[in-house]
């Protein structure tokens, strides 16, 4: 609010105080400190700007290295799980790519910023010896600046060049960049003549998009965001991650006061239903937990997908059933189930929250219902059902499940009460 304020009375804040404000593309790390957004930019041989995600919002951990090859830049990194990652992308004609990480909210780089290319030294205005060894100097004018993809400030010259007697001279025009100047003559760039002055200088090959006149000042353009606000009370230790979400969208604006009103109007919204929380979620009364616990283990048939070994599982859940130890292991060993990436759970029913990742929906209802038949309830009549994924490679990982066997028997267990002793005897 006092941004805006600022603003209205024509005095507005520095861009960097928006950018820290509303987290924007000031934080650009080579390693994040938590995790965050893999990001390439460049400019494509037309001047437009391009920048594209090659990651998940918080996967990306740290840049190795990066390279450019016919056209393809490359970029070596490392996920927040330490795995090795390989990003490419065709810029065909484009400029030289800026691979960054963007941190996720409230959090910083490890590392800092990244380096780019050292500046290169600009060419300076140089006295050219006429008849009789006169100096004719060159003259050189500042017609127009702004700010490039790297946050350095760039000029733009005029500069006047004088040969042999004094009299004859040409006009040219550069940018300054990091790699070095990009000049302009007047004959072969649509300028009206040899010593034509353009009205405005051509476009910066490295330059940000130019401010909007009468903005104000402050950014002329804001991409696209997603807040999320979590429900801190779903957390689920199993998934790392909350079950209950509100996200809200913000879309990408050329008008910076308005992409900042959007974005104020965002955090309004997350601040009131941050109160709301407590009663409309939290609040909920969950149901009192009956009968006894009975865990499942199961082992798949061959190897899961990134080891040597077997996939293995633990399935829980209460029961109201009489069902014997002996009686449970005959009922659970004629069951065989797909494992795979889709959390199926079931809720706010007296047998606790059972659930599987499974190859998909309906294979993990179809464990669920079965376990259903055996505790005494009907998990389509009773609670409700959940339905998630996980970002994690460790999780979800496919394979045909069997029920596992110890010390020579199907490995099921019972307890009496949640607090009570597994019961692994052998029944008479």
């Amino acid at each position: 609010m006092v941004a805006s304020a600022s603003v209205i009375g024509c005095f507005p804040p520095p861009k960097e105080f928006f950018e820290e404000t509303f987290e924007g593309e000031n934080k650009k790390c080579q390693c994040a400190e938590v995790g965050g957004q893999l990001f390439l930019d460049w400019l494509d041989a037309a001047g437009n700007r391009t920048t594209l995600s090659n990651s998940e919002l918080v996967e990306a951990k740290q840049i190795k290295d990066s390279a450019i090859a016919e056209g393809i830049a490359s970029c070596n990194w490392v996920t927040v799980e330490g795995e090795d990652r390989i990003a490419t992308y065709d810029i065909q004609d484009g400029s030289t790519p800026l691979w960054y990480i963007v941190p996720t909210l409230n959090t910083e780089c490890c590392q800092g910023t990244p380096a780019p290319v050292a500046p290169q030294p600009y060419p300076e205005p140089y006295p050219i010896p006429g008849e009789g060894g006169t100096v004719c100097p060159n003259q050189v004018w500042l017609i127009d600046s702004c700010v490039d993809r790297y946050g350095f400030s760039q000029n733009f010259y005029k500069v006047r060049e004088f040969y042999e007697n004094c009299n004859q001279k040409t006009n040219y025009f550069y940018w300054e960049s990091i790699n070095g100047p990009f000049v302009y003559y007047a004959f072969n760039n649509g300028f009206e003549g040899l010593n034509s002055e353009p009205p405005y200088a051509p476009p910066h090959p490295h330059a940000a998009p130019p401010v909007v006149q009468g903005s104000g000042g402050g950014v002329s353009s804001l991409s696209a965001v997603t807040y999320t606000l979590d429900a801190g009370c779903t957390y689920n230790q199993e998934t790392e991650d909350f079950d209950t979400k509100f996200t809200y969208d913000v879309e990408a604006t050329n008008d910076g006061i308005v992409g900042l009103a959007r974005r104020m109007d965002a955090l309004a919204w997350m601040i009131n239903n941050s109160g709301l929380i407590p009663y409309t979620t939290c609040a909920v009364k969950k149901p009192e937990l009956d009968g006894e616990w009975v865990s499942t283990h199961w082992i798949s048939d061959g190897a899961s997908d990134n080891s040597k070994q077997p996939l293995r599982k633990l399935f829980r859940y209460r029961t109201k059933s009489d069902r014997t130890t002996k009686e449970l292991r005959q009922h659970w060993k004629q069951l065989i189930w797909e494992a795979g990436p889709v959390l199926v759970e079931h809720r706010k029913a007296w047998w606790g929250n059972p659930a599987v990742w499974a190859l998909n929906e309906e294979e993990g209802k179809r464990v669920l219902r079965f376990a259903g038949g055996e505790a005494g309830i009907d998990p389509d009549l009773d609670g409700e059902w959940f339905v998630g994924s996980s970002r994690s490679p460790r999780i979800g990982m496919k394979g045909r499940m069997r029920l596992a066997r110890r010390e020579g028997d199907y490995w099921v267990s019972s307890r009496d009460g949640s607090d009570g002793e597994e019961d692994l005897s052998h029944d008479p």
